[in-house]
């Protein structure tokens, strides 16, 4: 009679070897969505995971060094943590990336409000507070409000909150669940 335990563990091996030689996969991130008449990744020349590999930007104190204010100017919106409705800290930071890549192109709105960006849990809005009929400011002043919320209404990984465009009381951002929307 033929034992079959050799050939079962020299088996046993080659399946070993063979399963330990299938590279590791990377998880996926969340497709990043630009909201209605928002540039598309491809016309930047990105992808969500570019966006997502891009990591945390520089410090806000970085971000508006320089910025000359006038003593005579009064803040017009309070910025807001929440936590009732949050989207998860890296699906915000990418949609902080995809706006701050538009640069000074427009960030705009027709209306009162308007989605900017979702990813994965997380959503950036707009609300045009002017009392005209559209607000905007530079994609890269709205990405600074979302730098502001990320970074000071971070709750365990979870970010919800709202304030307005850098330079900009008319345009308020907020970041919140995609549910919420």
């Amino acid at each position: 009679m033929l034992n079959k335990s050799p050939l079962f563990a020299a088996s046993l091996c080659a399946l070993a070897s063979a399963v330990a030689a299938v590279p590791a996969t990377t998880p996926d991130h969340p497709e990043l969505i630009p909201g209605p008449g928002m540039p598309t990744l491809a016309s930047l020349g990105l992808t969500s995971a570019d966006l997502y590999g891009m990591g945390p930007p520089p410090s806000l104190t970085e971000r508006t060094a320089g910025a000359e204010l006038d003593p005579e100017l009064k803040k017009r919106y309070t910025s807001v943590c929440q936590t009732y409705s949050t989207g998860s800290v890296d699906n915000v930071i990418a949609c902080f990336n995809y706006l701050n890549s538009i640069g000074n192109n427009a960030c705009g709105l027709t209306g009162d409000n308007i989605v900017f960006c979702t990813a994965g849990d997380a959503g950036v809005g707009g609300s045009n507070i002017s009392g005209g009929p559209s607000a905007s400011s530079a994609c890269r002043d709205v990405a600074t409000a979302v730098q502001w919320i990320f970074t000071y209404c971070n709750v365990g990984g979870q970010v919800g909150g709202s304030d307005a465009a850098y330079g900009n009381g008319n345009l308020i951002v907020t970041v919140d669940n995609v549910n919420w929307f």
